[in-house]
């Protein structure tokens, strides 16, 4: 449904509370153009080499392919159920600034007004693009976002800041301290098999939203939100990050 950027301020940043707006985005060019395959596979984007992650855990985790081959690798995961061959793993390009590299994709996504109301530092637009099955373990950011669905359908699952005890944050200390430790850390997977009851009885009793988002849909994450996501189809994504 609409926002006005004054209901937001008032009712959701103000108060540091989630909310989804619905169609928020679907005006974007990059809604339909995206979509289309051939789109990322022609010109100059589909030659751009990319960081593509392959372990979450590990900055040496990557690999660097063309656009093309890896929305051939997206198409493959998605119809096949499986990868190419030579990728061990699902491969998501996260937190990419390809927006700031490729004017013309920039245009394709300009920044939506929610995203304005920072004031500290500077406007980070961050791409995420990963085949059906793609999960990103919980989480939380140190920034607020507007975050924005472009192509596919992405499951989020939201727990409030004060949640982290119950999901076995990692220490001040750890490198990875915005990070969980539950294992398997695909949420979804570890409560359809049970995983959770013996070694993190805590994540049971912590509340949470589900979030689905489809094409146009816009969801604003306030600062310290823990967010675990899960790609339901090959995805595309748009964040907007700000303090």
């Amino acid at each position: 449904q609409a926002l006005s950027f004054e209901s937001f301020l008032l009712r959701h940043f103000s108060d540091q509370s989630p909310v989804v707006v619905r169609g928020g985005c679907d005006t974007w060019p990059a809604v339909k153009r995206w979509a289309d395959e051939a789109f990322w596979c022609k010109g100059s984007v589909g030659q751009r080499f990319v960081p593509v992650e392959m372990d979450y855990f590990l900055e040496t985790g990557f690999q660097l392919m063309r656009i093309r081959d890896f929305v051939a690798h997206c198409s493959a995961t998605e119809r096949l159920e499986k990868p190419l061959p030579g990728l061990s793993g699902g491969g998501y390009i996260a937190q990419h600034a390809l927006l700031d590299q490729v004017p013309s994709l920039a245009a394709d996504a300009p920044t939506p007004d929610l995203a304005l109301c920072g004031t500290e530092g500077a406007l980070l637009r961050q791409l995420f693009f990963g085949p059906k099955g793609t999960v990103t373990p919980a989480h939380y950011d140190p920034y607020e976002n507007i975050f924005c669905q472009v192509v596919g359908s992405k499951y989020l699952r939201l727990y409030p800041a004060s949640e982290g005890d119950r999901l076995y944050a990692r220490s001040d200390e750890d490198p990875l301290r915005n990070n969980s430790t539950l294992e398997p850390a695909d949420i979804l997977e570890g409560e359809a098999a049970g995983s959770y009851a013996a070694r993190f009885p805590k994540l049971l009793e912590a509340e949470f939203v589900d979030v689905v988002l489809n094409p146009g849909d816009m969801l604003y994450l306030p600062r310290g939100w823990w967010h675990y996501v899960k790609s339901l189809s090959t995805s595309i994504s748009v964040a907007f990050h700000f303090n």
